[in-house]
């Protein structure tokens, strides 16, 4: 009976497809990335993130002052005499200026620039194949033009000397 628990154990152990998963992400490079690429997108690193707030506050001062005056002429000079104490009106104005900004994960950054890079590097590839094939196929058109062009000269005048 210990026999077959013990064989039953060393079977479960040996051929345990996570194990294996496990073995063949850490062991081979290739699949790691792979694997690490996928948990980056749906995984994403707090440490990373930073938020910075900026705040600025400007003050605004406004002063005026109020005088209640009367003028008088009395042979060509003018008087001017103030009938009640000045009043002076300050108003003060706070503009407050909140600036909040992310700096976000830098791995995921990496992804997509990553990923631009090889999209960018696949349309030029896929740029060059296209002219490769185009130059081709006006090769092709031109020679079967030429080749529709030689055989109608050389019937009429094949044509001719019957």
């Amino acid at each position: 009976m210990a026999n077959k628990i013990l064989i039953l154990t060393l079977f479960m152990l040996g051929c345990n497809p996570i194990k294996k998963a496990e073995k063949t992400v850490l062991n081979n490079l290739e699949s790691s990335e792979r694997v690490f690429r996928e948990l980056e997108k749906t995984r994403p690193c707090a440490n990373d993130t930073t938020i910075i707030t900026k705040y600025d506050t400007t003050l605004l001062v406004d002063t005026l002052t109020n005088y209640k005056t009367d003028t008088i002429r009395i042979n060509g000079v003018e008087y001017i005499t103030i009938k009640e104490q000045p009043k002076t009106i300050v108003k003060t104005i706070k503009v407050k200026e909140i600036q909040t900004s992310y700096i976000v994960d830098n791995r995921r950054l990496g992804i997509m620039a990553d990923s631009v890079r090889y999209f960018s590097t696949s349309l030029q590839d896929s740029i060059k194949t296209s002219n490769k094939w185009m130059w081709r196929f006006w090769g092709l058109f031109g020679i079967l033009i030429g080749y529709i062009l030689i055989k109608r000269f050389l019937w009429s005048y094949l044509n001719i000397l019957h």
